[in-house]
């Protein structure tokens, strides 16, 4: 075992940042063992998730947070933070192609119904603890949102 992580019931903790690393309303990008996690900070409380959109795959530690809601930046999806369930799909409507030659605006109305079909999945969620300053998460998931 590497300095900074404990064993626990619900698996390895591995220090991830300092409280005052991630302020409230915003989200950290880390990796834990290839796992990409969010560490959201929602009213003082820490949660940490899959950071890989259910939709494409776009990471939310990039997207805006409102409430205890996260937007995807690429497809507007959205997710509960402190569960990790979809709140809002993904907007799989194509933009306004005017002005665009024909032959792109066929490949924007292709990509866009191919869109339509990705479903977008909830995300896993993990433990954290908070131990002084120090954020820590359980690489295990604490629960598996059912789909």
């Amino acid at each position: 075992m590497k300095e900074g992580e404990e064993q626990g019931f619900q698996g390895k903790s591995v220090e991830v940042a300092r409280v005052q690393e991630i302020p409230a309303g915003k989200i950290k990008h880390v990796e834990i063992e290839g796992k990409e996690i969010a560490v959201a900070n929602i009213g003082g409380k820490y949660y940490a998730f899959d950071d890989r959109c259910g939709h494409s795959s776009a990471r939310l530690s990039m997207g805006t947070v409102s409430g205890n809601v996260v937007t995807c930046p690429f497809h507007g999806a959205q997710f509960d933070c402190t569960t990790g369930r979809k709140v809002r799909d993904a907007n799989t409507t194509a933009p306004p192609t005017d002005g665009l030659p024909d032959a792109w605006k066929k490949n924007v109305e292709y990509a866009y119904n191919i869109l339509s079909y990705i479903k977008t999945y909830d995300q896993k969620t993990y433990g954290v603890t908070v131990e002084g300053d120090r954020i820590k998460v359980s690489i295990l998931p604490a629960a598996v949102v059912s789909r």
